[in-house]
């Protein structure tokens, strides 16, 4: 059942060692998925795990370089 439990923003930051506008960024962006229960978004295991394996070597520090990873991710280039 751990695999169940979701992560909250702040969490996630920590995992990647980033920060929480990061993630926000990379929520708005597409990149990482979350579900907004009430006024959080919360992130499935799953879905960082994908993030990890589908954007290695990739470059998503900022919105425009995130925005060029999503299109070569998903074929848009």
């Amino acid at each position: 059942m751990s695999d169940l439990q979701m992560l909250t923003q702040d969490e996630v930051a920590d995992l990647l060692n980033s920060h929480r506008d990061t993630i926000t960024m990379l929520r708005e962006v597409g990149i990482l998925r979350a579900t907004k229960i009430g006024k959080c978004y919360m992130f499935s295991q799953a879905e960082i795990k994908h993030f990890q394996e589908t954007y290695k070597g990739l470059d998503v520090s900022n919105r425009v370089k995130a925005i060029e990873s999503y299109n070569i991710v998903n074929g848009l280039n």
